[in-house]
């Protein structure tokens, strides 16, 4: 189990803005494990006032707990309320960046390359996830013990008592913990999201359910979501594609989230409840079985002409409980409006029940469900690694086996990485090479 930890260690003497042994540690993993000049024995604790760290905590945590990492660039907003590194303060702090996915916290640190000029050279590379409830364990307990009166660090203890007392407040009352959580998906620190926008957001949440307005700002954050959302929902109610996804649903047993466990694992097994349904074993899907899959138009897996205004992500929209779902798909061609099709239903079947679903490159782990979902139905590894017939394949096998599947090479090449047949600096050669 990944526990996670933030520990500082007493030191006889030291004043309360003195530098002290500070560790960040999940399970075995220790982010500030460390060199110093001159010495070839690493240390798991870092030499900083831990104040600094207590008052980045408190000021980011709904950002830090709920918004999850961005699709594209990395902007510098964004890494000063992520990463341990913007603390500064005149201390080294590690490269860890800390975000939210639901229900789990995901955790990133990079090391400093050998030869790194500097007062440490830190050494811990790693990506892992923790129970969201962890990390708010070990915040609240750090924060707690350096706000005390007595025994706490810093000489303004008082200023964050404060705002650990208003943080957990905010915490306990649901109304403002929606609000605030929301606020931090969206791209915003606490009181700094337009107001108009929380307004609009608040009523789309009233109308279709908060869990999918949230899955849509974070899709498309910033002072426009409620905008970009809305026109989402009007594209789906007036051209979506109609499916019912009752019977695939039933397939797997019903509806249903990966809660705190990786989501792709639970999406390989509900991919594979649904291939045994179909009786399709690990071979590809024909449009003919996912059409009746979905029960869908077959035309939905037809090219369409280039919109005017493209959307910004698709969107699976259920007007009312007793109506189909629609679907907006974003996709031109029809290896990738399968796969967005087939990631739709993912979303129906993780949704609990949910009136709308965007289907983005956003990276929570609903759309990790999705996109695990749809690679395992439509490019299951046990059938793709049959059809190449090697643990090397080359550019030509990986085009072969996405015309076979009929899905994108990009799929294909996914699929290699994330069984270690294919290292993802190839993988990455390959997307640039496309590009």
């Amino acid at each position: 189990m990944n526990e996670f930890k933030i520990e500082v260690r007493h030191q006889q003497g030291a004043g309360p803005d003195d530098p002290r042994p500070v560790a960040v540690r999940a399970g075995d993993l220790v982010f500030t494990r460390l060199l110093r000049p001159g010495s070839d024995q690493p240390d798991d604790y870092l030499l900083a006032p831990p104040a600094p760290l207590a008052f980045w905590l408190v000021d980011n945590w709904w950002r830090l707990r709920w918004e999850c990492v961005p699709s594209g660039e990395r902007s510098p907003e964004w890494r000063l309320a992520h990463e341990l590194a913007s603390i500064g303060g005149g201390y080294i702090w590690p490269r860890l960046a800390i975000w939210g996915e639901g229900e789990r916290v995901g955790l990133a640190s990079r090391s400093d390359p050998p030869g790194v000029v500097g007062p440490v050279r830190y050494l811990s590379d790693a990506l892992l996830f923790i129970a969201g409830n962890s990390f708010e364990a070990a915040a609240d307990a750090f924060l707690a013990s350096a706000a005390d009166d007595a025994a706490g660090f810093g000489s303004d203890r008082a200023a964050l008592k404060a705002q650990f007392d208003a943080l957990q407040a905010e915490r306990r009352d649901p109304e403002m913990a929606g609000w605030r959580r929301l606020e931090a998906q969206s791209g915003f620190d606490p009181d700094s999201a337009p107001e108009a926008l929380m307004l609009a957001l608040a009523q789309l949440a009233g109308r279709y359910g908060e869990s999918g307005v949230e899955e849509a700002v974070q899709a498309s954050p910033g002072s426009a979501a409620a905008d970009v959302l809305s026109r989402e929902i009007a594209v789906a109610n007036q051209a979506g594609w109609v499916c019912d996804f009752s019977a695939a649903i039933a397939a797997v047993g019903g509806r249903g989230h990966a809660g705190a466990q990786p989501p792709w694992r639970a999406a390989e097994e509900a991919g594979r409840r649904v291939r045994a349904a179909l009786g399709v074993g690990s071979g590809p899907v024909p449009n003919q079985t996912l059409v009746g899959l979905l029960k869908v138009d077959p035309r939905a897996l037809d090219v369409i002409a280039a919109p005017g205004a493209p959307l910004a992500y698709g969107l699976r929209l259920k007007a009312r409980p007793e109506a189909p779902d629609r679907v907006a798909l974003r996709s031109r061609w029809p290896a990738s409006r399968r796969f967005e099709l087939t990631r739709a239903l993912g979303d129906a079947i993780c949704g609990d029940g949910d009136a709308l679903g965007p289907l983005a490159r956003s990276k929570t782990a609903r759309q990790k469900f999705q996109r695990a979902f749809a690679q395992n139905l439509l490019c299951p590894y046990e059938g793709l690694m049959g059809y190449i017939g090697t643990t090397d394949p080359s550019d030509e096998d990986i085009e072969a086996a996405a015309k076979h599947f009929d899905v994108s090479e990009r799929v294909v090449q996914t699929t290699l990485v994330n069984n270690n047949v294919v290292e993802r600096a190839r993988f990455e050669e390959m997307v640039d090479e496309a590009a």
